[in-house]
């Protein structure tokens, strides 16, 4: 007697190879037969006219907090995910000293613009080493499995306390001390190490992430470290801008030095390294010489994986989330009623006037610097916005752009956003699209999605929650580049599905998931591939204190499995919570 047979789906087994119809039987939350299964089961899926895949591998989200109140996960578990692996950027909650703690909380609001309010009310702070931190996520359950790495700042902060605040180099004592915890942590379950050296990333009180200009000894430690230890990934977010804004580009010569940093780390450790990859505005070709240099790496045999995102790097604003009305004073005085009243009160001709002429009120950016210097940008971008409609075009025409429909519908662009965002019931959006859109269309993010070397990630589940819903990264993967793309080709949705699941598994060592194959994890979707759909993103007043954060919902999902547990089906959650915390390099209890 199976416990589950998923009758009659194409099989999508993560491996790249052709989809074939199969029947999949599972028993003690493994795939125990795959073919024409006879046998009786407890329950069975009738997948006939679907895709049925392996669950999907986030390697890359900022769930670090939210694994603390939370044990649904979305926006992720929407999306097919059955694997979250947290601490990335090098930012995280772990080892801390009881003094320390608000910096923490200030370094992760201002990398991953989470509200310090909400860290403040969901943190328990019940550990103080990375084992007692992995502990406390272990004695939880989920929807999906999670795993962490340990991350450098806090590491740093905790060996060196002010000195690392400071950015003081670290000493070889330091040094030393990190990577006896890096060791520690990764011999309690640490998935990896994580680190960053990006210079556009700042704490809420515009301070660089401790880390950021650590010389290359420091960076070589904690290879050592993970070398030491015989498992784990280190993951890096490279020296990319100039620090001056996220747009500009290092140049040429500092970006091959990077990528030179890079393997020297990957050569010292000896384990698996990934880095984040975007295309820049100032550059658009950067990406594919950092691709051939890795390309090359690999080939020498460091294994080297450039990390890329599915879509644009942007923004997302709407009424009751972020947008460049937001400081201003007569804005700011009805900022405080709900939604629906608040819309109605926007459409005042007198107070609608009094907005649009207006500039952020001194005092209200003050009070946020943070927000302020976010509005002030993207106010200097107005003219490349797009007001989304559905069905949502993430590469929209040029003829999209704000400045277009302004100029057609004989108004200002200010007026036509304000009317826009005040239309209806309040909760239309618009977009940004940033890096990874030169020529105002997604052919790089194709071309780096297209090469067998890289991994897909960089969905930020958890971060950026006013602005962005990226954790719907795999449902996008799908039908963007495996169905709906209208300006370029597509993808095979067997390329896509291996992208998701089983190269992700393969880079963190997760060597019991990611593939539809016999003896294999059942962590599985059940897709009805041809009415996938993403919905409209929208705000929820769903964090610890009410605070709001973009969601972005999908239909299409007949089934999602974990251990052989539905936590999905026909895209509603059953309630179960199978998940469980994965100690990389330990033996299961």
């Amino acid at each position: 007697m199976h416990d589950t047979i998923i009758r009659g789906g194409t099989v999508i087994d993560g491996t790249g190879a052709a989809g074939f119809t199969a029947d999949v039987a599972i028993k003690d939350g493994v795939i125990v037969e795959l073919g024409k299964v006879s046998g009786p089961a407890r329950e069975e899926i009738d997948a006939s006219g679907a895709i049925v895949t392996p669950g999907f591998i986030d390697v890359h989200t900022h769930y670090d907090g939210q694994f603390l109140w939370d044990e649904r996960l979305d926006p992720s578990f929407t999306h097919g995910v059955t694997t979250a692996i947290s601490g990335n950027c090098g930012v995280g909650f772990a080892p801390v000293h009881k003094e320390h703690r608000q910096a923490l909380i200030e370094l992760m609001e201002g990398v991953e613009e989470i509200p310090g309010v909400v860290l403040d009310e969901g943190l328990d702070w019940n550990w103080k080493s990375f084992p007692d931190y992995l502990d406390r996520l272990a004695a939880r359950q989920y929807t999906m499995d999670i795993a962490s790495h340990i991350t450098h700042a806090p590491l740093r902060v905790f060996v060196m306390g002010e000195r690392a605040l400071k950015h003081e180099a670290a000493t070889a004592e330091d040094v030393a001390e990190m990577a006896r915890l890096v060791r520690e942590a990764m011999d309690a379950g640490a998935i990896g190490f994580s680190g960053a050296r990006l210079l556009e990333h700042f704490s809420s009180k515009g301070e660089h992430v401790p880390g950021t200009f650590a010389e290359d000894d420091e960076l070589l430690g904690m290879a050592r470290a993970l070398s030491d230890s015989g498992h784990g990934v280190f993951q890096i977010i490279p020296l990319g801008g100039v620090g001056s804004s996220m747009f500009e580009h290092a140049g040429r010569d500092a970006r091959r030095a990077e990528h030179e940093r890079i393997e020297r780390i990957a050569e010292v450790s000896g384990r698996p390294l990934t880095y984040s990859l975007v295309q820049f505005n100032a550059d658009g070709e950067d990406w594919r010489m950092m691709i051939e240099l890795s390309e090359g790496a690999e080939a020498r045999g460091l294994p080297i994986t450039p990390q890329v995102g599915a879509r644009s790097v942007g923004a997302m604003t709407t009424l009751d989330g972020t947008h460049i009305f937001v400081l201003r004073k007569s804005y700011h005085d009805v900022a405080h009623l709900p939604l629906a009243e608040r819309v109605v009160a926007l459409r005042d001709p007198a107070r609608r006037a009094a907005i649009l002429s207006e500039v952020s009120d001194p005092a209200l950016v003050a009070a946020d610097p943070q927000l302020g210097a976010f509005i002030a940008m993207i106010s200097t971008r107005i003219a490349g916005v797009f007001p989304m409609t559905l069905p949502l075009d993430y590469e929209p025409m040029p003829e999209g752009r704000l400045e277009v429909l302004a100029a057609q519908a004989g108004v200002s662009m200010e007026e036509y956003l304000y009317d826009h965002y005040a239309a209806g019931d309040g909760t239309n959006v618009c977009a940004s699209h940033v890096l990874n859109f030169v020529g105002g269309g997604l052919e790089g993010s194709y071309e780096m999605i297209k090469r067998d070397i890289t991994a897909s990630g960089l969905a930020d589940g958890g971060a950026h929650m006013r602005m962005i819903c990226d954790a719907s990264m795999p449902t996008f993967m799908l039908t963007f580049w495996g169905r709906d793309r209208k300006r370029g080709p597509i993808l095979p949705v067997e390329h896509l599905v291996r992208k998701l699941s089983l190269k992700n598994a393969q880079l963190y060592g997760l060597t019991d998931r990611g593939q539809i194959a016999v003896g294999k994890r059942a962590d599985i979707n059940v897709i009805d591939f041809e009415n996938l759909a993403l919905h409209m993103p929208h705000i929820a007043h769903d964090l610890p204190k009410g605070s709001p954060r973009m969601l972005q919902g999908a239909s299409g999902y007949l089934a999602t499995m974990v251990a052989g547990v539905l936590t999905r089906r026909n895209d509603a959650e059953t309630g179960a919570r199978p998940g469980r915390l994965i100690r990389s390099g330990v033996a299961p209890h």
